[in-house]
């Protein structure tokens, strides 16, 4: 209802009423089938959201572009829970401190179908939990090697841990 910046009413809501005491609409309204993956209508909405930006503001500028390329993370299957955790924290920032309406209602469409379809994003993650892109300590033995120390200072995570 009220196109992307509206509210996402789920086919398991619809005896909802359009009213200003439950659902207010201008007299907008998007329809989509059951077959409709809503994931791809929230990306979709996320990226007309970072074009439409204007730019003025920090929080929208920088959190409606992060906002879109964490979609298509996932959409590249290559998202984990820490990316929906993030997408939590961006909402957040944008609702809280964007200058203007468009970034206040621009984590909408990606608020409420993450409420409403968690299972649209769900089975686009790689994995639930954290996966690190690289082991850093791992990464530092070369470092280590040619410095000579290897002590506990001298790694990311101490051995004792």
């Amino acid at each position: 209802m009220g196109g992307p910046s509206g509210t996402c009413v789920p086919w398991r809501e619809f005896e909802r009423r359009i009213a200003f005491e439950d659902v207010p609409s201008a007299g907008a309204f998007m329809v989509f089938s059951r077959g409709r993956d809503m994931f791809e209508v929230a990306r979709n909405f996320a990226h007309f959201f970072a074009h439409e930006s204007c730019g003025f503001c920090t929080p929208c500028r920088v959190g409606t572009s992060l906002l879109a390329n964490t979609m298509d993370k996932l959409a590249a299957g290559k998202g984990s829970a820490y990316d929906m955790q993030r997408m939590q924290t961006l909402m957040r920032v944008l609702l809280s401190m964007s200058h203007c309406g468009l970034g206040h209602t621009a984590a909408k469409p990606v608020v409420q179908t993450m409420a409403a379809f968690p299972d649209a994003y769900e089975r686009r993650l790689k994995r639930l939990d954290f996966e690190p892109a690289f082991d850093l300590d791992a990464a530092l033995a070369t470092a280590r090697h040619i410095t000579g120390r290897d002590d506990d200072w001298a790694h990311i995570v101490s051995e004792e841990a």
